[in-house]
C-alpha cells in the first residue's frame, strides 16, 4: 500500500508549504468559526455530528482531501473506528479537510468546492457531517466532472437543506478551506490521508499498523 506523496516547498507568506506529488497545498488565512477552527479541526461525536472540541482528551485527527483515492480508502477502512473513538469521551476525533489537489481537477476546483460544502455542513447542519463525508467520498472517481448543481445534489441527498450551489462560491468558506490547508502545511503534514494520534503520526499503510482503534487505545497506557 502506498500514499500519494508530495515535497515541501517554500511559499510566499508561509514558512513552509507542501507541494506536488499527491495531495498538495493552498494559501491564505481566515477567521475561525467555533466548530470549524482551522487551528483545531472539526470534532465529531459518536453519531458523526460536528461538535465543539473536547479538552483533556486524546486527540485523533485525520487530514483528508476529497479528490485523493487513498483518502476514500482510509474512510472506508477506518471510518467505523473513528466513530467508535468519537463515542468514547477519552478521545477527541477531528476531521481536518484540505484542498491540495485542485491542480488535478481540470480547473473545476473540486477539492476546494467539496471542502467548502463540508465546512458549511459542519457549521449549519452539523448532524449531517459524517454522512456528507461519506457521500462526497462515494463520488470521488467522477467528482471533477460534477457541476455545482450535481455536487449540491450529492450533499442534499443526505438531508442537508439550503442553497448548496451558492455555498460553492462563498468567499468566507473558501478562505476557511485555504486556512485549513495552510494549517496542515504548518503542521508538516506531508501527504494525505494523514492521521495523528496524540500528536504522533499513525502510519496506516505500515504492515504492522494494526487497527486505528487499537492504536488509539494504546496511548491510554
Amino acid at each position: 500500500m502506498r500514499t500519494t506523496v508530495k515535497k515541501l516547498a517554500a511559499v510566499v507568506g508561509l514558512t513552509a508549504m507542501l507541494a506536488l506529488s499527491g495531495c498538495a497545498s493552498a494559501d491564505e488565512a481566515s477567521s475561525a468559526h467555533p466548530v470549524t477552527d482551522p487551528a483545531v479541526g472539526i470534532a465529531i461525536d459518536g453519531t458523526g455530528k460536528a461538535v465543539a472540541p473536547t479538552e483533556d482528551a486524546v486527540v485523533v485527527e485525520v487530514f483528508s482531501d476529497f479528490l485523493c483515492p487513498w483518502c476514500e480508502r482510509f474512510e472506508l477502512e477506518h471510518g467505523g473506528d473513528l466513530l467508535a473513538l468519537a463515542d468514547d469521551d477519552r478521545f477527541d476525533v477531528r476531521w481536518r479537510p484540505v484542498a491540495w489537489l485542485d491542480r488535478n481537477a481540470g480547473g473545476t476546483e473540486y477539492s476546494t468546492r467539496t471542502a467548502m460544502l463540508l465546512v458549511h455542513v459542519a457549521q449549519e447542519s452539523p448532524e449531517h457531517f459524517w454522512d456528507t463525508v461519506a457521500a462526497i467520498m462515494s463520488v470521488r472517481e467522477s467528482g471533477p466532472t460534477l457541476t455545482h448543481a450535481e455536487l449540491a445534489d450529492v450533499v442534499a441527498a443526505v438531508g442537508v437543506e439550503g442553497d448548496l450551489v451558492a455555498v460553492q462560491s462563498d468567499d468566507d468558506l473558501r478562505d476557511t478551506v485555504l486556512a485549513f490547508s495552510n494549517e496542515a502545511s504548518s503542521l508538516e503534514v506531508r501527504h494525505v490521508p494523514w492521521a495523528n494520534i496524540d500528536g504522533e503520526q499513525w502510519d496506516w499503510s505500515a504492515e504492522d499498523a494494526g487497527s486505528l482503534l487499537d492504536a488509539a487505545h494504546a496511548t491510554l497506557g
